[in-house]
C-alpha cells in the first residue's frame, strides 16, 4: 500500500524543499501541527536531493520504518536559477513491502514530471502562481492553485484502490500507470463455459485509453455469463475476449469460476479443515450467503450450519438433490453465493464430468459390404440428391435424341422445394453438431464446454451421447 507521495525540489533560497505532499502532514508539517510525519524529511533530504552526478537513476532508502523510492530529476537551463532545476518524485512505502514492482512506478511518474516541465514548464510556473502554499505552511493545501497536489492525491486513491491509474492534467500530459506484479505462473487457458469474477475493481471506464476489449466486456463481467456469452452480449470476438480475460487473471485481478447450475457436484477439499477452524471467515461466509437483502439477518444463518452443509457436499450429490434434502435450512441462504463463497477460499472444488469416445463407429469401403447383410445407409444431402437427379436427367436426354441437354432440369414443387430445403438445413445442422461433438469425445472437454459449445443442455448431450452414433462413450468424474 502506497502511504505517502511527495514533491520536492531544490530551491534557491529554501534549500530542498517539499512543495507538495500527500496526505497533508506526512512528509513534512507547520508550526502549529503535531509532529507526526511518517518520515524525517531533514533526515533524508540529502538523498531525495543528491548531487547532480547522481540523479537521473532510482534509489530506495529506508526511515523510521518506512521505504522511501525515488528518482532524482536535474534538467538543465539557463532560464532557471544556477541553470538547473533539480526535483524528486518520492513513494513512501511500509519498509516490509515489496518494492521491486514500485520502482517502475516511481521513474515513469518522474519521467511525466520531467515532460510537463521542459515542454511546458509546469512545475516552475506552478510556483509563482498567486494563492499557492507550500507543504510546511499553515494553510496548505491551496487545492484550486496549479495541478500537482491534485495529480499527487489521484496517484495515492487510485494505486492503493486499483493498483493503476490513468490521469489527465491536461490535453497533452495524460499519465499512465500500472503496479505490475511479477507473477511466474502462466495463467490458466480460458474455456468457453469458464465464469469470469472480477477479484478487484477495476478503474472508471472513462479513466481507460488503451484496452478496448476491456472497456467493452466488463460490464458484462457479473460472476454469473460465462464467456462466450459475455462475447455475444458485448459484441467482440471470442478469442479477443479470452484474451482481456487471461490477462486480467495475470494481474490478479479477475479468477475463474464454474458455470453455475443444479445438475453440478461440488465436493470438499482439505481446505475446509482451514474454514472449521477460522471463525472470523465462518462469519465473513454468514454476511455474504445472505444476500444483499438488508432485511435477511445474517445471524440467522449460524457457523455451526453451514459447516454442516459443506460437509454435506460429496462427489456422488447433484446440487439439485443436495437444494431438496436441505430445503428447510437453504431457505435463507443464497446457494449462488454458497457455492462461490467455497470455491473463492479455495475449500470447494467442482467435480467435472468428462465424456471419451472408445470405438468410435466409420465409414467402411462398399466393397467390404458387399456379401453381408443390408444395412442402412446414411441418408444422402438434398445437394447430393440434386446431382444425382442432374446427371441422371442429362443421361436421359442424350439418349432419347436431343442435340442439348437442357441447361436446368425441371423445377420441383414449391411445396416439395420447402419441404426437400428444410430437411437439407436439419440434415447439414445435424451433421455439423454431431462432427464438433465428434471431437470433443477425447477425454479432455468437460461437459460444460461442450454444452456451451453445442448450444444444448446436458440432458440433450447425454440423449446424443447414447444414440450409438459416436460408438462406445465413457463418461467419468474427475
Amino acid at each position: 500500500m502506497l502511504q505517502a507521495i511527495f514533491y520536492a525540489r531544490f530551491h534557491p533560497e529554501r534549500g530542498p524543499s517539499v512543495v507538495h505532499q500527500y496526505p497533508k502532514g506526512s512528509i513534512v508539517s507547520n508550526a502549529k501541527d503535531e509532529g507526526q510525519n511518517l518520515v524525517s524529511f531533514s533526515d533524508i533530504s540529502a538523498y531525495i536531493i543528491p548531487p547532480y552526478e547522481l540523479c537521473d537513476r532510482s534509489f530506495s532508502i529506508c526511515s523510521n520504518g518506512r521505504r522511501v523510492l525515488g528518482f532524482p530529476i536535474s534538467v538543465e537551463d539557463q532560464k532557471y536559477d544556477r541553470n538547473r532545476f533539480t526535483f524528486n518524485v518520492c513513494f513512501v512505502l511500509d519498509e516490509k513491502t515489496n518494492a521491486q514492482p514500485w520502482h517502475r512506478v516511481v521513474a515513469k511518474t518522474t519521467a511525466f514530471f520531467r515532460d510537463m516541465e521542459e515542454s511546458d514548464g509546469l512545475l516552475h510556473e506552478e510556483e509563482t502562481l498567486p494563492g499557492l502554499k507550500w507543504a510546511d505552511e499553515e494553510t496548505y493545501p491551496a487545492e484550486s492553485t496549479g495541478v500537482i497536489y491534485g495529480l499527487l492525491r489521484a496517484i495515492v486513491e487510485d494505486l492503493n484502490a486499483y493498483e493503476e491509474t490513468c490521469i489527465r492534467v491536461d490535453e497533452l500530459h495524460v499519465l499512465n500507470l500500472r503496479l505490475e506484479h511479477h507473477n511466474s505462473t502462466t495463467p490458466p487457458k480460458v474455456r468457453i463455459s469458464d465464469v469470469p469474477l472480477l477479484t478487484s475493481a477495476l478503474p472508471d471506464s472513462e479513466q481507460w485509453t488503451c484496452d478496448v476489449t476491456l472497456q467493452r466486456i466488463w460490464p458484462h463481467m457479473d460472476g454469473v455469463k460465462h464467456v462466450q456469452r459475455i462475447a455475444e452480449h458485448a459484441d467482440v470476438e471470442l478469442k479477443l475476449v479470452k484474451r482481456a480475460v487471461r490477462a486480467l487473471i495475470y494481474h490478479q485481478r479477475a479468477m475463474l469460476l464454474d458455470l453455475f447450475h443444479f445438475q453440478a457436484v461440488y465436493t470438499a477439499t482439505a481446505d475446509l479443515a482451514w474454514f472449521i477452524s477460522d471463525e472470523q471467515m465462518q462469519e465473513e461466509c454468514c454476511r455474504y450467503v445472505a444476500g444483499t437483502n438488508d432485511q435477511d439477518d445474517p445471524a440467522d444463518t449460524t457457523s455451526m450450519t453451514l459447516v454442516q452443509l459443506y460437509t454435506s457436499l460429496s462427489p456422488g450429490l447433484s446440487l439439485h438433490d443436495f437444494v431438496l434434502s436441505h430445503s428447510s435450512t437453504l431457505a435463507r441462504i443464497d446457494i449462488r453465493r454458497f457455492i462461490t463463497f467455497g470455491v473463492i477460499k479455495g475449500f470447494l472444488r467442482r467435480v467435472h464430468k468428462y465424456a471419451l469416445a472408445i470405438d468410435t463407429p466409420s465409414s467402411k469401403p462398399l466393397s467390404s459390404t458387399q456379401g453381408s447383410s443390408p444395412s442402412k445407409s446414411k441418408p444422402k444431402s438434398n445437394e447430393a440428391v440434386v446431382r444425382e437427379f442432374q446427371q441422371a436427367w442429362k443421361r436421359a436426354a442424350l439418349t432419347s435424341g436431343w442435340a442439348t441437354p437442357p441447361a436446368e432440369p425441371p423445377l420441383l414443387t414449391t411445396a416439395a422445394s420447402h419441404h426437400r430445403g428444410s430437411q437439407q438445413v436439419v440434415a447439414e445442422s445435424d451433421d455439423e453438431e454431431d462432427e464438433k461433438l465428434r471431437r470433443c469425445l477425447d477425454g479432455k472437454h468437460c461437459l460444460d464446454e461442450i454444452c456451451v459449445a453445442l448450444r444444448i443442455s446436458e440432458k440433450k448431450l447425454s440423449e446424443k451421447i447414447r444414440t450409438g452414433r459416436f460408438g462406445e462413450v465413457l463418461v467419468f468424474s474427475k
